[in-house]
C-alpha cells in the first residue's frame, strides 16, 4: 500500500499512531510524507512533530498558514495533493474521525488511489464510545458515511498512555476480533509502548508498532511553558 489514511475518534491515539507509523514506513521506503488534515482537534496534532519527522526524512504537510502548534486553523494545505498523485510517495494521512473531519477527508477522495490505499480505524477499547462492539461499528459507519471511503483495517491502540498494561491491550484484541467477526474488517496493527509490545503473546492480531509518545511529551512541555 502507498497511502495510509488514519482515522479515529478523539482519545483513540490516532495522531500518535500516525507519527509512529510514518517513522516505521520511512525505515522501509525512500519517500514518505505525513499529511495532517485533522482540522478539528486542537490538541496532539501530528504536524507538531515536524522537527522529529523531517529529521528522519519525512515530509510534513499541515495547514495553509504554516502554523503548527496551538492554533486551530480549519484549512488544509493544497500541498497534500502532491504526494497523493505523484505515484511514488508513501503517504500517511492523519484525518479526523468525527463527522466534520471525515467530510473533509471525503472532499479529496477523488485524489486518493483507492487500489493503493489502506483506510485504518484506530480503536482504543478504554474509551467510553468504543468499549463495546456496537460503539466501534457505529464509529466505522459514521466515518464511512461522511468520507465516502471504506474502512479496510483496524488498529488496536488500546492504551492508558505510559500506564498501559498487557491485559488492557489483550482486551482490545478481543474487542477488535469481535468487530472483525461482524464486519469482516481485519486487524492490521496493534500498537503499544515497548514494554507492552515486547510482552504480548504471539497470537495477538496485527503487525506490531512500538509507540513512542512524541505528541504527549511535546504537549506537556508546551503546557508547562505557558
Amino acid at each position: 500500500m502507498r497511502v495510509f489514511v488514519v482515522t479515529g475518534h478523539y482519545g483513540s491515539g490516532k495522531s500518535e499512531f500516525s507519527v509512529n507509523l510514518a517513522l516505521v514506513l520511512r525505515s522501509r521506503e525512500q519517500s514518505v510524507a505525513l499529511a495532517d488534515v485533522d482540522v478539528v482537534n486542537p490538541y496532539f496534532r501530528s504536524r507538531e512533530q515536524r522537527a522529529l519527522l523531517e529529521h528522519h526524512g519525512i515530509r510534513v504537510i499541515g495547514n495553509t498558514m504554516g502554523v503548527d502548534r496551538g492554533v486551530d486553523i480549519p484549512a488544509v494545505s493544497a500541498d497534500v495533493y502532491g504526494p497523493l498523485t505523484d505515484g511514488t510517495t508513501t503517504t500517511v494521512i492523519d484525518a479526523g474521525g468525527d463527522p466534520v473531519g471525515a467530510r473533509l477527508l471525503g472532499s479529496f477522495r477523488r485524489l486518493i488511489p483507492l487500489n493503493e490505499t489502506e483506510v485504518l480505524c484506530v480503536v482504543n477499547a478504554l474509551r467510553p464510545s468504543t468499549r463495546a462492539v456496537d460503539g466501534v461499528i457505529e464509529q466505522i459507519q459514521g466515518i464511512e458515511t461522511a468520507s465516502g471511503l471504506r474502512i479496510s483495517g483496524l488498529v488496536n491502540n488500546t492504551h492508558l498512555l505510559e500506564h498501559t498494561e498487557v491485559e488492557q491491550v489483550l482486551a482490545g484484541d478481543l474487542l477488535c476480533g469481535a468487530v472483525t467477526e461482524q464486519t469482516g474488517i481485519p486487524v492490521r496493527y496493534v500498537a503499544a509502548v515497548k514494554p507492552v509490545i515486547d510482552a504480548l503473546p504471539d497470537d495477538v492480531a496485527g503487525e506490531r508498532i512500538t509507540i513512542g509518545m512524541h505528541l504527549r511529551d511535546a504537549w506537556m512541555l508546551t503546557a508547562k511553558e505557558a
